[in-house]
């Protein structure tokens, strides 16, 4: 199942992140393993082909609802530039009310 795309550049290396919720049921991530509760996830890949490039996962059990928000997508070269800025987001997860 797609979750978001966007364009790529074959053989550019980009920097993903997303704040995921699932309810109802267990998804697969890979690299992640199991999911069944609301967390971050943030990985690197390498586009290799031009077109959408899509976050990915599969059912496990359940009728699970997934629900991305706070998706950050960036090339590899400009999260390693800004790290420390990227890094140090505090993302609104409706639980908490982040700090100014």
């Amino acid at each position: 199942m797609d979750i978001a795309n966007i364009p790529n550049k074959p053989g550019t290396k980009y920097y993903v992140s997303a704040y995921t919720n699932v309810t109802g049921g267990t998804i697969s991530m890979r690299g992640y393993g199991d999911l069944t509760a609301s967390q971050r996830v943030s990985y690197a890949l390498t586009a290799s082909v031009a077109g959408p490039m899509s976050m990915n996962y599969s059912v496990k059990s359940g009728n699970p609802t997934v629900t991305v928000t706070n998706i950050l997508i960036c090339t590899w070269d400009e999260y390693q530039a800004n790290k420390t800025l990227l890094d140090g987001i505090g993302y609104f997860t409706g639980d908490t009310m982040p700090q100014a």
